[in-house]
This record gives C-alpha cells, structure tokens and sequence, in this order.
C-alpha cells in the first residue's frame, strides 16, 4: 500500500489518546457496521428487519433478557345460513408470541501500537473485513438453523409425531410421508443413500413451490447456495427453450425471477450447504427479525494496546413454521435420525469454524518462490 495508509494507521492510534477521538472513531465505525450488515445478509433479505427501541420491548417473564411481543392473525371463518339460521359463535382469542433478543459479537480484537504502525494497511479495513463479515456470519448462522427446525417440526408432524429417517430408501419403500422437506428428482433414483448433491432439475423447483402453495400458501422466493444456482446453467434447450438457452449459454441466466420465484444466492457454503434449498412466503406470513437499537462499536486504548470490537442485539423468530419448505438435492438421511451418518456433510458448521481462509500464506505456500521444483 502507499504511504497515506500508514500516516492514517498513526493518525488512528493518536486520536486513540482522548476521549473525544475515541468517541468519533467508534461513532464511525457503529454507521459503517450498521449499513454492510443490511447489505450482505442473506437472511435480511428474507425477512427484512425492523428497527426497535426498548420502549418498543417487554421484559420476559422466563429469563432476564428482552422480548418482543407479536400478534398473530386469529383464526375465523364464514358460513352459509339459513333466513332463519344463526351463525356459529365464536369468541375471539388472538394468539401472541414472544421473540426473545440475542447477542452477535465479533471478538475483542487487540493490537499493539507499535506494531500498528508497521501495517501498510488502515486500521479501518480490518473493521471491515472482520468485525462486519464475523457478525453477519453468525447473523445468518442462526437464520439457517431457525427455518431448518421448523421444515423438520412439521415433516415429524406429518409422521405420527416422530423424526422418520428420509433417504431414497424410505422413499422407494413409501415408509416416509415427505411433506415440508422433499428429495430432489436425481437424489430419489440414486443408488446408494450417500452425501453427492446432485444438480437441480426444473421438476424439482416446481415440486418445491407445490409443497407451500398446496396448503394455503403462495411461495414467493428460493435461498439456496451459488454452487447449486450454478447447476442451473447445465439446464437444456427441454428447460430453457431456445432463445433462452442461447442466452444462457453467452450470459449465463440474468433474469430476477426463476419459474416466477425470486431467489437469493449465497456463497457462504459452510453455513447454507450445498444441496439444501429453500422456499419462502412473503414475509409477513413467515415471521419477524427485530434489531434492537443500533449495532454497537467498542474501541480504546490503554497503554499502547488498542482493543476494538462490535455488537448487536437482534431478535429473529419463524412464528409461522408452515411458511417455509425444503428442497434436499442429495439421497442420505438428513433428520436427527443421522441414518446414514452423514448429517455433519448437511447442517452449518460450528461458529468456531466459520470463515476459513482461501490462502495457505501462514503455511508458506504462495507462488512464486524462489524454489518452485
């Protein structure tokens, strides 16, 4: 980098040294985390949150934290009627439910400022690249574990009431009834039960959306990974008729809507596996995101180490499990059951985990070298 960057790193630790330069830096850094978390985060996209205060919260009987109450539609009905009937009567019960907060922080990041000053890089890109990217990670994170628990309450719904193993086995015995969770068309006529994910197929979409729109509800926008989108572009002239897959085949598929479904793509492929796609309904059918107050950013100096780190508290429930349904590309059991003993290949990875770097430079391997044969 050029000299600037480093007169800004020695420009940063200075304004370190009082308090009124302290509050400007973490000032600046809250606004910058508060707009990439909306921008970068497939769950936001899903269902957009709502800004809240604590005048808008309640106080859990249940634990020592926040919630937020939520009304739900009651439930009501029409009838025909004789001249002389009388309609049944009903006494209204609105039903609510509490959406409690959580925290998602990055980690208290610490840097000398001796050796702050030896960066060729400013300080802010590392608030960057890191505090956003670690808090939007886990952001996510939890999305995914949210909507994959309620496809799997209602599949064991549909099943007497117990997590029934689904594989291409059960499905050719016809011992699983596949109601909010289906295999896709290659995965059901594998050979083995197995981790492969298998390209998508223009039935298996269709498939999806009947799984919502035949109970009531009317899909309206697909998640899935980019390694998964990417099989879209192996669809035929059959799928994309000819014009379309000349298109396809110079631009790839530009369109916003696929078999009239929006869709969000994500390369965060520890978290959303390759293989599991998602269909949703129009968020107020699905549930509520709530973030409390604004995102949070923590910075200080004391002696010659500066410590920094971000913060915030968000609520996120699915009060309706019914809005949303699965698509599984691959042939193994992917429930509790752990059939096949490969469910780890299909869930996100541990937190721990996430974000594994690309390079190999801490291991020297970059190229070129010196010695390269």
């Amino acid at each position: 980098m050029s000299v600037p960057a480093r007169v800004l790193n020695d420009m940063f630790s200075q304004k370190l040294g009082t308090v009124e330069g302290r509050e400007k830096i973490a000032e600046y850094g809250g606004t910058y985390i508060r707009d990439r978390l909306r921008e970068v985060s497939y769950a936001r996209k899903i269902v957009p949150p709502e800004n809240v205060t604590r005048a808008d919260c309640q106080r859990s009987v249940n634990h020592d934290t926040l919630v937020k109450i939520v009304d739900v539609e009651p439930k009501s009905r029409a009838m025909s009627v004789t001249f002389r009937g009388q309609p049944t009567a009903r006494f209204i019960r609105g039903p609510k439910a509490e959406v409690a907060f959580f925290t998602i922080s990055s980690e208290m990041f610490q840097k000398t400022e001796q050796e702050l000053l030896a960066y060729e890089m400013p300080i802010t890109k590392v608030i960057e690249d890191n505090s956003v990217k670690d808090i939007q990670e886990i952001e996510d994170r939890e999305f995914t574990i949210h909507i994959e628990s309620a496809v799997q309450a209602l599949q064991q719904e549909a099943n007497g009431g117990t997590v029934t193993t689904l594989n291409r086995t059960t499905i050719a015995a016809g011992t699983v009834v596949e109601f909010s969770v289906r295999k896709g068309e290659l995965a059901r006529t594998a050979l083995t039960n197995d981790a492969t994910v298998r390209p998508v197929q223009r039935p298996d979409i269709v498939n999806l959306r009947k799984l919502l729109n035949g109970n009531r509800l009317r899909a309206e926008r697909l998640l899935m990974t980019e390694v998964d989108w990417d099989d879209l572009l192996q669809w035929t002239v059959e799928d994309f008729g000819d014009r379309l897959q000349s298109e396809t085949a110079v631009d790839g598929y530009k369109y916003n809507t696929l078999l009239g479904l929006s869709y969000v793509r994500t390369i965060k492929t520890d978290i959303l596996r390759p293989g599991n796609i998602y269909v949703f309904t129009r968020p107020e059918f699905f549930g509520k995101f709530f973030v409390l107050n604004n995102t949070k950013f923590y910075i200080d100096k004391v002696a010659n180490t500066i410590s920094w780190q971000a913060w915030e508290d968000i609520a996120m429930s699915v009060i309706n499990i019914a809005s949303v349904r699965k698509l599984e590309l691959y042939s193994a059991d992917a429930t509790s059951n752990n059939a096949d003993g490969l469910l780890a290949s299909f869930i996100p990875v541990d937190e721990d985990e996430l974000g594994a770097a690309n390079n190999r430079v801490d291991q020297g391997l970059r190229f070129p070298q010196v010695s390269q044969f």
